[in-house]
């Protein structure tokens, strides 16, 4: 897919100018290389980002130049009106490995789920995998149709990925992907899971209130957008 953008001049708080005719501030950066600030359709950002997600290349067309590979790192959202601040994409060098996720797909029917055996558990919805753009899969698509009893499990050991593609060094290649367990159990580990998560929020909320405004800010000194991020495949951009 093609998107095209252009460069702005308008930085900081002045994008709200921008927002306000549809469209989207945004910033594309490579490793070693000088961030390029960004401007693109609303519309048009929307049905890519839609497209592709985080896992696959696109094309990013500058000012009618040549179009050059991409993968987006970060978008960042305004949950409450449901519209995007800001996005950043990574320009790729398709001769260097990079380091991103993709997501995991379940397919297939599991015999112990079918007849009510267990629950079904898939801790992973994603795995960081280490490979060349071109042989970036868009999503692992796993199988549970051998699993037929209650503590059955496949591994991520137990995947077999695309050709040219590894996981990543930072990834316990003994991590479980999908399991069926008790429903006791399962009930056990949501449990876990979400007071893990609301100790999360409290700890980051607590965090964020103790930090000094000076800490807060970047080196250029404009307050950054809050947004979800993903892991990135070289250096940071600025906005």
């Amino acid at each position: 897919m093609l998107l095209k953008a252009q460069k702005r001049e308008l930085l900081g708080k002045k994008v709200s100018q921008l927002r306000a005719n549809k469209l989207i501030p945004a910033v594309a950066f490579s490793k070693g290389k000088e961030s390029i600030s960004l401007v693109t359709g609303e519309k048009e950002l929307l049905k890519v980002f839609k497209t592709v997600g985080y896992s696959s290349l696109f094309d990013l067309e500058i000012e009618d130049g040549k179009a050059q590979k991409v993968l987006f790192k970060e978008v960042q959202i305004d949950y409450l009106r449901g519209k995007i601040l800001h996005v950043s994409m990574y320009l790729v060098d398709m001769a260097s490995k990079i380091t991103t996720t993709v997501p995991v797909r379940i397919e297939g029917t599991s015999m112990a789920i079918k007849n009510n055996l267990g629950l079904l558990v898939t801790p992973l919805s994603a795995v960081t995998v280490h490979c060349l753009p071109g042989n970036l899969p868009q999503e692992l698509v796993i199988s549970i149709s051998k699993l037929d009893n209650v503590g059955d499990s496949i591994f991520l050991k137990d995947i077999v990925l695309p050709e040219g593609v590894d996981v990543a060094s930072s990834v316990s290649k003994d991590s479980i992907v999908a399991s069926i367990v008790t429903p006791q159990k399962a009930i056990e580990e949501e449990v876990t899971t979400v007071a893990g998560a609301e100790g999360a929020v409290e700890g980051a909320a607590e965090g964020a209130e103790a930090a000094t405004t000076e800490s807060a800010k970047p080196a250029d000194g404009k307050k950054p957008e809050a947004g979800a991020k993903k892991p990135e495949a070289g250096a940071k951009g600025k906005k």
